[in-house]
Order: C-alpha cells, then sequence, then structure tokens
C-alpha cells in the first residue's frame, strides 16, 4: 500500500469514530464555506464555472467521512450553486439548458465520486484486515515451527542421553559404538536448532548450521587433541533433507580424521569447507594428515558416508593430497522429485 494512500486511509479512519451529527455538521459548513468563497471571487473564472470549486469538497467530505456525507455535500452544492451562483440569483429555479446539463453533470459526478471513494475505502480496510490476519498466520506458524523444533530438540537430547547411560557400563568398544551414534544424534538435533521459514519452506542456513557442528566437533573431538579445526562456509538456505545427511558426513569425515589421520598425539589441521559452484554444492574435509589411512580404516562411517551421498544424489570420492586426504561431496543445488 502506498504511504499517501495509507496515510489518508488512516485519516479517514480516524475521521469516521467523530459522531455521525458532527461529521454532517462538518460537511454543511465546508459547503457554506466554499460558497463563501465563490460569492467572494464573483466575476472571475471561478465564478464562470461555479460547480467546479465544489467538486474537492464532495471528495474531502466522501473520503474523510463516508458517502452519505459526499451525497449531502453533492447536493447542498448543487442547491447553493443554483441560488446563489448561476443567472436566476435567489431560486433554485434553473433556466438555461447549460446550466441545467451543467447541474446533471455536477450531480452525477459527486454521487460517483461518493461511491468510489467508499468502495476505495472500503477496499483498502478489507486489504488491511487480510495483511493483519496474515501477519497473525504467520506468527502462529512460527509459534508452532519454534514448538516443533523444541519438542523434537528434547526428544533428541533424551536419546543422546540414554545412549550415553548405557555406554557407562558397555565395554569399551561398545561404548565407543555407543559415543559415536550419540554424536550422530546431536548431528541430527543440532538441524532443528536452526530451522528458519523462507518463503513458505523450511530451510537451514549453511553457515549457521555448519560452524555451530565445528565449535562442538572442537569441544567434543579435539579439545584434548593438538589438532585444529577451521570452518569456511558460505551462507546458503538449504533444505532440512539437505542438511541432516550433509551434517552427518562433516561429523563422520572428522571422526574419522582425528582418529586415523593424527596417531600418536600428532599435531595437525583439518578444513571444513562449503560453497556454491554454479548449480551445485561442493563440500570438501581436508586434513593433513597421514593420508590413505583415514580411507582404510574409517570403517562403518565411510560406508555410512556414501550412503548419505547417495541419498543427497550427489557423489562421494576421496582425494589424496600432499600430506593429508580430502573427502569430497558434490551434490546438485536442486534435487530433481
Amino acid at each position: 500500500m502506498d504511504t499517501w494512500v495509507a496515510t489518508i486511509h488512516r485519516a479517514a479512519l480516524a475521521a469516521r469514530s467523530v459522531p455521525k451529527a458532527l461529521r454532517y455538521t462538518i460537511t454543511v459548513l465546508l459547503v457554506a464555506l466554499t460558497v463563501s468563497v465563490q460569492v467572494a471571487f464573483e466575476g472571475t473564472m471561478v465564478d464562470r464555472y461555479p460547480f467546479l470549486i465544489f467538486i474537492p469538497v464532495v471528495f474531502v467530505c466522501g473520503t474523510l467521512f463516508d458517502r452519505g456525507n459526499g451525497f449531502l455535500a453533492t447536493v447542498l452544492s448543487a442547491a447553493a450553486c443554483a441560488y446563489f451562483l448561476l443567472p436566476t440569483r435567489h431560486s433554485l429555479d434553473v433556466v438555461e439548458t447549460g446550466d441545467q446539463a451543467a447541474l446533471i453533470l455536477f450531480i452525477v459526478i459527486g454521487f460517483a465520486i461518493s461511491f468510489v471513494v467508499e468502495a476505495l475505502h472500503n477496499g483498502l480496510a478489507a486489504l488491511a484486515a487480510e495483511k493483519e490476519e496474515a501477519r497473525d498466520t504467520v506468527r502462529d506458524r512460527d509459534l508452532l515451527l519454534n514448538e516443533l523444533a523444541h519438542r523434537t530438540r528434547n526428544d533428541f537430547a533424551n536419546v543422546v542421553t540414554l545412549l550415553n547411560l548405557q555406554s557407562r557400563s558397555a565395554n569399551p568398544e561398545a561404548r565407543e559404538a555407543l559415543a559415536s551414534a550419540a554424536e550422530r544424534v546431536q548431528t541430527i538435533a543440532r538441524v532443528h536448532r536452526r530451522l528458519e521459514l523462507h518463503n513458505d519452506r523450511v530451510v537451514v542456513d549453511t553457515r549457521a548450521y555448519i560452524g555451530e557442528l565445528c565449535a562442538d566437533l572442537r569441544l567434543s573431538r579435539l579439545a584434548m587433541r593438538p589438532i585444529a579445526l577451521d570452518c569456511e562456509v558460505e551462507s546458503h538456505s538449504i533444505s532440512l533433507e539437505k542438511a541432516v545427511p550433509l551434517g552427518l558426513i562433516i561429523n563422520e569425515s572428522v571422526t574419522n580424521a582425528s582418529k586415523h589421520a593424527f596417531p600418536e598425539q600428532r599435531q595437525g589441521h583439518i578444513t571444513v569447507h562449503f560453497q556454491r559452484v554454479g548449480l551445485q554444492y561442493r563440500l570438501t574435509i581436508a586434513d593433513n594428515g597421514v593420508g590413505s589411512e583415514t580411507v582404510t580404516n574409517g570403517g562403518i562411517g565411510n560406508r555410512l558416508m556414501g550412503m548419505l551421498a547417495a541419498q543427497l544424489n550427489g557423489d562421494l570420492s576421496f582425494e589424496p593430497m600432499s600430506p593429508g586426504m580430502a573427502v569430497v561431496v558434490v551434490i546438485p543445488v536442486k534435487t530433481e522429485k
């Protein structure tokens, strides 16, 4: 809605809250004031076209008040012109044919202005009500999304707690498996902390989500290791279906690198890089560790990454570096259904 139209609409709403008797009184006074101005300029160009000066009065009364005031302003203006300004002064008889036609045309125009302005006002009022209803709908939808995300996070937290409790009474091998499962669940939970609504779609911002994931991996996997983890991620809105597999791939890659690429407390560096290249997203997790051992010893983690890449209709590859190894995942921006 244009600013000036919205301003007029708000002014009309305020004016229409005035008591009806006062509105009609103001209409009569406006017509009387216009007649006084017209008489004061008698003999000028204004006097030659007496009906013209009353059209703004009709428009103002119809806009600020309602069409009833517009009709009243039209009738009073026509009567005032006939009585005070047409050749047969001080009489309502209109003798000349041209004046009669002009009087009829003025009444038709005045009534039309009143109808149109009233319809415009009602349309603006309906539009304002629809916009308010739309805002309420968006607020309700946001509340429902936040409530769903909150409950989902709580459910994930309960699962992680159960896995951690179970790992305390397990043997070392089972304890490691349960800890890895807990981390995977936490990775999925992070997605639900970052859910956003964009153009009626539930999406996740890659920079915020992957950045948070890297921060958590530094604390959980690398806190006691001399391994740096850098995160270079572009900001893109991706769907929930893409965010979960991508997060799990990052989790598995960093976990595998921390376990196998840097033996015997070796210092190292891991970089997570995510960018869009044309019609594809490219995720690279690179380390400067011992290289091929990351792939050969990855086990279930590498198989899981292959399944996740296939789920994304993407390609997973392991590229040797000097030194180290890079896990590269390329997926289409738009997944064909």
